[in-house]
């Protein structure tokens, strides 16, 4: 389902390449979260603290299809036995088949009434069919349109004419822990309006596009008052084409190379590329994948000297994606360097697993009664989220989430066994000292990681 080719040219005949810690990398899974006492103000009302995690969907478009194809294609497998798109097989006292999803909302009048297993596959959707969804008793509500229809995809996407459901009623009733936003990108109007039902309900959030709440302050303090976490903002696939320029990126950098220009192109033939052909409603995805990207620098670059975004709809790829990387650069003696790319991917299917790590650690994020952004999962999980890390240590953030034994407080702070000190040191052998000098050596700039220090240090009295 997904290929790849890869080029590079310039004074040497081959590339190093350090394979970043990625998906079912070979590590030791983490160990089962320990029941951590819950804040005072406690789980949020409602939660189900064991048991399945009831999900609610809204947007039942192909992301949604391969959500739900998911959760009933990995019913009941072993232990042991890895999930190919699975951070861990198990998140604490969660598998895949825990998640339950009790409710979807949508305004396609094709879908609106629908059985979930008969909405997932019902037009405009077109990505890949890998699983039989049996009846599942969920039926499509009607949901809010706002800005959620673009100008085109209109003649694709009619207007259920049934009034809007009582979605906060309905997430009440059913006990949703956990909402999923699948909106299409650019619905900005439509998605505030479905926070304020989710806040009213007391559910946590997974924001899986490009309109900025888990990074925002505003919002962020909403879910913190309310007592419920949100993870976002707008969801990184297993493998895209925003977490390979990342890598790429970042091995640049860690490579003493010069970055002077780099792209991201992307084309496909989905309704989300149909929908992005539509430049005002593309503002948000691009400062999302430029900022993922240029997170990774350490040093400025002219906003000239970057194109990151999506570039046109091609019918006939259905849900694939296809994307072409080009970065060029100075090594050493200022001699040129250029690498290109090529990823080819099912685009809906490529985030679905990173869907169910966040959904899971919503949920544990939920039962330890933690409001606001989950700064780890957020960082690993999203293009976008409240502060960026590199790949690598935002896995490991995540890993001590889920084993409980180290969590990211609200000004930034690496809390529990990998706390940062008030001078700025981390403790272990190799100590990072105040002014971002690594103990024994000469001072350095140690990039994303020293800033993060940096950053955090300076949050402290």
């Amino acid at each position: 389902g997904a290929a790849a080719l890869l080029g590079v040219s310039g004074g040497r005949g081959a590339c190093e390449f350090r394979a970043p810690v990625c998906y079912n990398s070979g590590r030791k899974p983490a160990p089962p979260a320990g029941r951590r006492p819950a804040a005072e103000t406690g789980p949020a009302e409602g939660a189900n603290l064991v048991g399945k995690i009831k999900v609610a969907i809204i947007g039942v478009g192909n992301c949604a299809s391969s959500l739900v194809q998911g959760l009933h294609k990995y019913v009941e497998v072993p232990e042991n036995e890895p999930i190919s798109g699975l951070m861990h097989t198990r998140i604490g006292d969660y598998r895949i088949e825990d998640i339950e999803v009790v409710a979807a909302f949508d305004v396609d009048e094709n879908k609106v009434g629908k059985d979930l297993a008969e909405a997932i596959f019902t037009e405009p959707n077109n990505t890949i069919k890998f699983a039989d969804v049996p009846r599942t008793g969920v039926t499509v509500d009607r949901g809010m349109t706002h800005d959620s229809i673009g100008r085109y995809v209109s003649h694709l996407v009619r207007k259920s004419p049934h009034s809007t459901s009582d979605i906060t009623g309905i997430l009440r009733e059913r006990e949703v822990d956990v909402v999923i936003n699948y909106l299409p990108v650019g619905s900005e109007q439509a998605t505030k309006w479905y926070v304020e039902q989710i806040l009213n309900a007391r559910c946590g959030m997974v924001n899986c596009i490009p309109v900025f709440l888990a990074r925002e302050d505003y919002w962020r303090s909403r879910f913190e008052e309310r007592g419920v976490p949100i993870i976002g903002d707008d969801i990184k696939s297993q493998l895209g084409a925003t977490i390979t320029h990342r890598v790429l990126t970042r091995l640049f950098e860690d490579r003493g190379v010069t970055i002077d220009n780099t792209y991201q192109l992307n084309f496909g033939g989905n309704t989300d590329f149909l929908n992005m052909l539509e430049r005002e409603r593309l503002t948000s995805k691009k400062i999302s994948k430029t900022g993922s990207v240029t997170s990774q620098l350490d040093h400025e670059i002219h906003p000239d000297s970057i194109h990151v975004g999506p570039s046109d709809h091609v019918p006939w790829l259905k849900d694939r994606k296809w994307c072409y990387i080009r970065m060029e650069g100075r090594v050493f003696g200022g001699a040129p360097i250029s690498l290109e790319a090529k990823l080819e991917v099912w685009d809906s299917p490529n985030s679905a697993g990173v869907v169910v790590d966040a959904i899971r650690c919503a949920k544990l994020a939920m039962d330890r009664g933690q409001g606001g952004a989950v700064y780890g999962p957020s960082a690993y999980f999203m293009k976008s989220p409240p502060r960026q890390y590199t790949d690598d240590e935002a896995r490991d953030l995540v890993d001590s989430f889920i084993a409980g034994d180290g969590r990211i407080a609200g000004d930034g702070r690496i809390a529990g066994d990998g706390r940062i000190a008030g001078d700025g040191a981390i403790a272990g052998d190799g100590r990072i000292a105040g002014d971002g000098r690594i103990a024994g050596d000469e001072p350095s700039d140690l990039g994303p990681m020293a800033r993060a220090a940096a950053d955090a240090a300076a949050g402290e009295e």
